[in-house]
């Protein structure tokens, strides 16, 4: 790695981050440039408090209050905006997403929106390049993670090309003549951190999840893109979250080499996209740990260098697998089989089978210890309650040998539920977690194919963290990205069956509004400039046509953004954005 280049490239974030505004920064007096008024205003302080009227100056919340208070500060300049009831809220903060260079993974050239469409798409796609020529196309979440083709479907549509389909970034598909150029057989070994999906005969049957993708992607042909259309594709993803009322994002994971990319597309569009923390994804694994520390060694830089658009945060690792495959890592054996697809017994564990630890302790702890000792905050992706009790040791550990206060470090997802004495060790060690309420709903069908009974009632808890004195930050990860449809599933806990799952575990709109506000701002260190409509945070702001706190819940992923304000400035201001209906298949 050019450790020389990174820290070039960041130097000029290190320099605007001395021009920063200070936590709690009064801003100046005289008069306001904006007072939006005739608005139920839910400050998201402390005490929740509720008032109409805002009024905002160089950026920042210059006063709340009533309307008739606030027209002291009106001069002949100020713009007044009547919301007319409308509801003003802080800014949403999405604690999780994810964003790639590419439009699509793996240098994917198409898409199949739905299952119906493969042969067509394929069909049509092998007709223009000469045979021989490798396929490498995108199909659509949520159906292939139910309905993923293997090797003889695709042969039957695609006889001569190699082909490979992704479904996300998770999990690939190959036919016959992809598996051959990848030197798949039945004597291929197992990966420790992935699986290769086989017959009864242990002949590959194309599906490659997590570090099994190895095998393919080394041989698929993904010439570099230009920095211009990466920069272009990062600007269209991060955009995209401004209809959502999305005035923050936290970045869970990037290479050390799309820094440059990323702070390019800040600095020259970065007062028209969404906030951004960026946390950097290292990959220790069983064998790369000292690839790892060299990574880690060459940024340069600790958790917190930038400016008030984008900054870094965590060092991101990943200690398991997912929901969507399934590989999570669990203590005691899935309920039933592993169906890979609907419609075949593709993967006969023979109840024997807990998912994948993509890192083992022993790396994580490396790792970990080292980033944790030269001061960076820590995220690691948990899935599986087996991967939740061991990362709470290693942290443990870290804490106990390095002592540092207000560490932040985190959780990722947390999604089955840990015995009781992990949940009160993630309590005293002040540990953060950073979940996804829209798990119960949109992997729900993924989770019936794994557990049953109080696993799958309990998964993805919301409830027994916040008791326990626990803090929650959410996000969308990967899913449909939305605040509303995440605030929905937390306080209904409906699965795409239509089913309530674990009602205990349900959470009140407000406490879901605080989780998407204040939450994910305490997670980034931001907590005294965003996360709540107070005197001094910047005017980070989204207007939704009605009032989340009295609509019914089961309406609540339905409400309009109409306007979504950074800075004080007007990002988002339109028609309603149609929500999320789509439903995963039932498996």
């Amino acid at each position: 790695m050019d450790n020389t280049r990174d820290k070039t490239a960041w130097s000029a974030m290190l320099l605007a981050s001395a021009m920063t505004f200070s936590a709690g920064a009064v801003t100046p007096g005289g008069e306001a440039e904006t007072i939006y008024y005739n608005a139920r205003v839910m400050t998201v302080n402390d005490h929740f408090d509720i008032t109409d009227a805002v009024a905002i100056k160089a950026g920042r919340i210059m006063a709340v209050g009533s309307h008739a208070q606030l027209q002291e500060l009106a001069g002949n300049d100020t713009r007044q905006v009547d919301l007319q009831g409308k509801s003003l809220l802080p800014g949403f903060y999405d604690g999780h997403i994810h964003v790639g260079t590419g439009p699509r993974p793996f240098g994917a050239t198409f898409n199949i929106p739905t299952p119906d469409q493969l042969t067509e798409i394929l069909a049509r796609e092998a007709a223009k390049v000469p045979a021989g020529d490798w396929l490498v196309g995108l199909m659509n979440r949520p159906h292939c993670h139910m309905q993923m083709p293997n090797r003889w479907e695709l042969d039957a549509i695609v006889p001569d090309h190699p082909v490979m389909l992704a479904c996300g970034v998770l999990k690939l598909t190959l036919n016959s003549k992809a598996i051959e150029l990848a030197g798949l057989s039945k004597d291929t070994p197992e990966p420790k951190d992935g699986l290769i999906v086989r017959d009864e005969q242990g002949e590959p049957q194309g599906v490659l999840t997590m570090g099994a993708r190895r095998y393919a992607t080394r041989v698929i042909p993904n010439p570099a893109l230009s920095d211009d259309s990466a920069r272009d594709n990062l600007r269209a993803q991060l955009a995209k979250f401004l209809p959502m009322g999305v005035t923050s994002v936290n970045i869970a994971g990037v290479r050390p080499n799309e820094l440059r990319l990323i702070q390019d597309v800040y600095q020259r569009w970065g007062d028209e996209l969404p906030r951004a923390t960026l946390q950097i994804f290292l990959f220790p694994g069983y064998d790369d740990v000292d690839t790892s520390l060299a990574e880690l060694e060459g940024l340069g830089f600790r958790t917190g260098i930038g400016n008030d658009r984008l900054k870094l945060g965590a060092i991101k690792m990943s200690m398991d697998g997912a929901i969507a495959v399934p590989d999570f890592r669990t203590l005691k054996p899935y309920d039933g089989k592993v169906r890979f697809d609907e419609r075949g017994p593709w993967e006969n564990r023979k109840g024997d089978f807990n998912g994948v630890t993509v890192i083992p302790k022993d790396s994580l702890y490396r790792v970990a210890s080292r980033a944790h000792e030269l001061g960076w905050q820590l995220g690691i992706h948990t899935i599986g309650d087996g991967a939740v009790v061991e990362a709470v040791e290693v942290l443990e550990r870290v804490l106990r040998e390095y002592p540092r206060e207000d560490h932040r470090h985190h959780l990722h997802h947390l999604t089955i539920r840990p015995p009781e004495e992990t949940l009160a060790k993630i309590a005293e060690l002040d540990l953060i977690v950073d979940t996804q309420p829209n798990y119960t709903y949109y992997n729900n069908a993924f989770m019936l194919a794994a557990v049953s009974g109080n696993r799958l009632e309990r998964q993805n808890p919301q409830r027994s963290l916040l008791e326990r004195g626990i803090r929650i930050a959410y996000g969308s990860d990967g899913l449909p990205h939305g605040p509303l449809l995440g605030i929905w599933a937390a306080v209904n806990r409906l699965g795409h069956d239509g089913k309530v799952y674990g009602a205990e575990e349900a959470i009140s709109v407000e406490e879901a509004i605080r989780a998407y506000t204040r939450g994910p701002a305490y997670l980034t260190f931001d907590e005294q400039e965003r996360g709540s409509i107070e005197v001094g945070k910047v005017a980070d702001l989204v207007v939704l046509a009605e009032d989340p706190l009295s609509v019914v819940p089961l309406r609540l992923r339905d409400l309009a953004v109409e306007r979504t304000i950074i800075a004080g400035q007007e990002l988002f201001h339109g028609s309603h954005v149609e929500p999320y209906h789509q439903r995963p298949p039932t498996p």
